[in-house]
């Protein structure tokens, strides 16, 4: 009776797995990582998230960036807000932290099948101390979205 016991202990722990694996079809290999639109009045974010995105892709290594726009899936990214405002104050009431926060939609096109393999509305926020200067907040808010937007579109099949 004990030894059923521990083989069905042992069945079921290796039945409990965990994967950081992509769940795309084997058929998608490249991405092409399209211009990012940036609706906002901050210049160069579209430039440096396009910038960032490349990179987070390189990174992380299961999909070859495209720089031709009939790869296997095509990424849309458009910058709708940008925000910065004081998240925390010291006691004298002065800013001791800032709070960066990017709004953007996008999109993943699969273009051999034709069908929409990843949309989103979402908000990335950043809270930093306020001796970072604003562009090192934006520099770490723009690298934090890119890796989000690659994560959630590969667990996204």
């Amino acid at each position: 009776m004990r030894k059923i016991l521990i083989f069905g202990l042992l069945f079921l722990i290796g039945c409990c797995g965990y994967s950081t694996r992509s769940l795309l079809p084997g058929y998608l290999k490249t991405v092409y990582v399209s211009d990012v639109d940036n609706k906002t009045l901050r210049p160069l974010l579209g430039e440096n998230l396009h910038d960032g995105l490349v990179t987070a892709f390189s990174r992380n290594g299961r999909l070859r960036v495209s720089s031709d726009a009939s790869a296997d899936l095509v990424l849309k990214i458009t910058i709708t807000g940008y925000s910065r405002s004081a998240a925390v104050y010291d006691a004298s009431r002065n800013v001791s932290q800032w709070k960066y926060e990017l709004r953007f939609t996008g999109e993943c096109r699969d273009q051999v099948k034709n069908t929409i393999l990843w949309d989103s509305r979402n908000t990335i926020s950043e809270v930093l101390d306020a001796e970072s200067d604003e562009e090192e907040g934006i520099r770490q808010l723009l690298e934090r979205a890119a890796d989000e937007i690659v994560r959630s579109m590969l667990l996204a099949w």
